[in-house]
């Protein structure tokens, strides 16, 4: 008898255990994108067709985080003012979370703008390394 309720005691935690909703709060590889009041700089490469951003998000004015979005359409109608067309997220997020200027490369290749969907990207793939190209500075 004994023996019996212990058996059904076990069997009904395990299945409260196993039926019990779970949320999985698993951390980003890397933080999520800073408002302005961390951007630094911002650029963008026309080769490349990005528009790169420059955070410190140690507010110290050091560049620790770097966001490159791609850019959709140039109007060059006007020169005095040229408008991009950029995507909504990021697709490439560069981090120096220690700020000794030794970058990781992450790629959300959904570019959904979830961070925690990035996956690292290896910048030495078959001996090629990204490099910029001709940069122009955004005013």
């Amino acid at each position: 008898m004994e023996r019996t309720r212990h058996a059904w005691c076990i069997s009904v935690m395990l299945g409260f255990c196993l039926a019990w909703p779970t949320v999985s709060h698993a951390t980003p590889p890397i933080p999520e994108e800073p408002g302005d009041e961390r951007l630094v700089t911002q650029f963008y490469d026309t080769i490349a067709g990005l528009l790169i951003r420059e955070y410190s998000l140690q507010g110290n004015g050091r560049v620790d985080y770097r966001t490159a979005r791609q850019i959709m359409w140039v109007s060059f109608d006007d020169p005095a003012a040229e408008a991009l067309d950029v995507a909504p997220y990021p697709i490439l997020y560069w981090h120096d979370a220690d700020q000794s200027e030794e970058w990781e490369l992450w790629v959300d290749r959904d570019g959904d703008g979830h961070v925690g969907n990035v996956v690292r990207y290896d910048v030495r793939q078959d001996g090629e390394v990204m490099a910029p190209s001709k940069i122009r500075r955004w005013q």
